[in-house]
């Protein structure tokens, strides 16, 4: 079986494809499910898959989710079996979430005659852009199935391989994505100076953004925001006219949400006026802090603890990361975790750059603790 998850991993690493563009993937998804006697039902959303393994026994229905999408990354990874696609790359895992998903599915079916109930297998795009899930649910994925859990993993290259770690209530925090133009006249790069000049005032407000999140924390972590591009129509001897600037805002509850925006609106006020610029805040797309339900979060560890003993633990505080699994929380009931799968030698390479790789190893554990919580969910 494990033969199968990192094949199939591999396969999807070769083949990335970006958030809502996942067709080939949904395609070779589709049919390995079939393959294993899923019965495939329509997705609400032009790429992604939603199968059904029906064991014809009562019991619950038991929703498992895994995303599907890749990052718009150059890879760097050195290994064999790298993107073919370039400017493309699985930079965060999500090709192991699909190999061990499917791994899932085929464990259940091997054992369908010591399980009971029913088990949706939902393939999400665009989670990069935590888009993918509220697509979903508006298209009316919950509305015509009616899961009674929900759950699902993460692979994490900064913990230990083989370890499984998540956390009642709160885990990761909420995001909003933004985006900040500014405008201004223009001008000559030899005559420029402050006033109207929009990558001064682009600098300006990167060098002061931490402080819009200064002193908001929950449980002992600050909230956090990052810029992670800017863009412009500028040259070297040419001060543009605009400036984009990308970025994003993690926040643990609805309140230090507001209050960063507020601070984030109180700053661009403070640049406009510095510099004689115009600017303009858009929030792109986001999504709501990851609250996993205690009652199924306890199920997902009693299984992990009796597979791999004290590797699998609680984590003690939230983290700045986001995902849009959460969107799927605010309605089942369910626990999403982190599996471990760090690489041996050196430091961990980080999610998000073109570096980013795993040790495959783990990918059983995910394997086994998914399968087992959910049968054992199902049946309760």
């Amino acid at each position: 079986m494990i033969e199968e998850v990192i094949e199939l991993r591999r396969h999807f690493h070769r083949h990335p494809e970006v958030s809502f563009s996942e067709h080939a993937t949904s395609q070779h998804l589709g049919e390995r499910l079939r393959e294993l006697g899923l019965e495939l039902k329509p997705c609400p959303t032009e790429t992604g898959v939603v199968a059904i393994l029906d064991t014809g026994r009562p019991g619950k229905t038991v929703m498992l989710r895994a995303d599907i999408d890749a990052l718009p990354i150059h890879e760097e990874s050195g290994v064999k079996f790298a993107s073919t696609q370039d400017g493309r790359m699985h930079a965060c895992g999500h090709d192991a979430h699909m190999g061990i998903m499917v791994g899932v599915a085929r464990t259940l079916v091997d054992r369908i005659w010591d399980v009971s109930g029913r088990y949706m297998f939902v393939f999400q795009p665009a989670e990069e852009i935590v888009s993918g899930a509220k697509a979903m649910i508006a298209r009316g994925l919950l509305d015509d199935h009616h899961p009674d859990s929900v759950i699902g993993l993460h692979v994490t290259s900064f913990t230990e391989s083989g370890t499984v770690i998540t956390r009642p209530g709160l885990m990761w925090a909420g995001s909003d994505a933004f985006e900040i133009t500014f405008s201004g006249p223009g001008g000559h790069g030899g005559m420029m100076g402050r006033r109207g000049n929009v990558l001064s005032a682009q600098a300006f407000l990167i060098e002061r953004l931490h402080t819009i999140v200064e002193g908001l924390e929950h449980e002992g972590v600050q909230c956090h925001t990052t810029v992670g591009n800017i863009s412009s129509d500028g040259a070297w001897n040419i001060v543009p006219r605009g400036v984009a600037v990308k970025g994003s805002l993690r926040t643990f509850t609805d309140t230090l949400r507001e209050q960063s925006l507020g601070r984030l609106r109180d700053l661009l006020q403070e640049v406009d006026t510095e510099f004689e610029v115009k600017s303009s805040l858009e929030l792109v797309h986001g999504t709501v802090p990851l609250m996993n339900e205690p009652n199924v979060t306890r199920t997902v560890l009693d299984v992990a603890r009796s597979l791999i003993g004290d590797k699998a633990s609680i984590l003690g505080r939230p983290l700045t990361v986001s995902d849009d699994f959460a969107e799927f929380l605010t309605r089942i009931p369910g626990c999403y975790f982190m599996l471990g799968v760090m690489p041996e030698g050196g430091p961990p390479p980080a999610h998000h750059s073109p570096g980013f790789k795993i040790d495959e190893s783990a990918l059983e554990v995910g394997v086994k603790v998914l399968a087992g919580a959910a049968s054992r969910l199902a049946s309760d």
